[in-house]
């Protein structure tokens, strides 16, 4: 729900998004009205669609997420709705709330969360009834700082999206999942995304999507977790398996096995160490903390198309 959305706001980013919103927001307005003239122009349709999604995508990487959320209602709207006169008038309110919004962040008298308000905020949580089931949409403004930071430390700009935030799982399940969730996204910008230039080689957008979703599927709880980047190099994976002695050079192993590699303990394919990733030590930690609740972890992986994680939870927790 949208007042339940907290900015948490990065300063360092916020007037480059203002600047990329004095663009983005008339282009949104304007493709509003033409669509809103020639409604049964699906290409009309889509024009306002990927304005709204790269305005959320903009708005959410410099932690404005009360205009993301609001960015996102609008796609809700426009999906599979009626064109009826509240249609376009709901549409409209949006976009001028979305202004609105626009212009208290230029004259600085936005009601927004910095960071450090926002930590604050956290450490005083333990004041409040704890509750046994929460939403995923719980961690939501963590997941995303750490995408805005981890995009900003290595000069990648990357769209979240999160979906199923209104699952309910149990707490100490989500905060157990929480650090593995964070660690597979600096994983995937760092090593999955493509740089912008190289992207655009590749005829993709510029800007990296990352997607993940929850779902539950019977007695499980199912998150897919997604990137649009370079795939896994399995030929360099096999390479650094036999150097490790993890694999023997005569070895005939599928494809499949290959890419479960990526769970070894000590095994990087990366070329240097950063801040991020390259020591060896991650993917591990995550499918032990998975297979620790009772779940397990699957992956599948295209070459330039990206790589997508599935993993699987009972809803009982686990006990540590």
């Amino acid at each position: 729900m949208m007042e339940l959305v907290q900015d948490d706001v990065d300063q360092e980013l916020l007037p480059l998004f203002l600047e990329e919103a004095s663009e983005l927001y008339p282009q949104i307005g304007d493709a509003l009205r033409a669509w809103r003239e020639q409604p049964d122009d699906g290409q009309m349709e889509r024009r306002l669609q990927r304005s709204l999604h790269t305005f959320k995508g903009s708005a959410r990487m410099a932690g404005v997420m009360r205009l993301g959320e609001l960015a996102h209602k609008m796609e809700d709207r426009i999906t599979g709705a009626q064109r009826s006169p509240s249609f376009w008038e709901g549409l409209q309110n949006d976009l001028d709330r979305i202004g609105s919004m626009i212009e208290q962040l230029h004259s600085g008298s936005g009601a927004t969360m910095t960071e450090a308000d926002a930590d604050g905020a956290a450490e005083n949580g333990a004041a409040q009834p704890a509750a046994e089931r929460v939403p995923f949409s719980h961690v939501s403004r963590r997941l995303y700082r750490v995408v805005r930071q981890t995009g900003k430390e290595l000069g990648k700009k990357v769209n979240l999206e999160l979906s199923g935030s209104e699952v309910q799982l149990d707490r100490g399940t989500l905060e157990r999942m929480t650090a593995p969730l964070e660690h597979m996204l600096r994983n995937a910008i760092d090593h999955g995304l493509e740089r912008a230039e190289e992207r655009r080689n590749k005829g993709k957008p510029p800007v990296g999507d990352i997607r993940l979703s929850l779902r539950q599927e019977n007695n499980e709880l199912v998150f897919e977790f997604s990137d649009d980047g370079a795939g896994l190099d399995i030929a360099r994976l096999c390479q650094k398996a036999v150097e490790q002695g993890i694999l023997q050079a005569d070895d005939a192993v599928s494809e499949s096995r290959i890419m479960q590699l990526i769970f070894a303990t000590g095994l990087s394919t990366a070329d240097k160490v950063t801040e991020v990733s390259g020591r060896g030590v991650g993917m591990d930690v995550v499918r032990s903390e998975i297979a620790a609740l009772g779940g397990c972890i699957d992956i599948f992986s295209v070459r330039d198309k990206g790589t997508r994680f599935v993993i699987r939870l009972p809803l009982a927790k686990a006990q540590p």
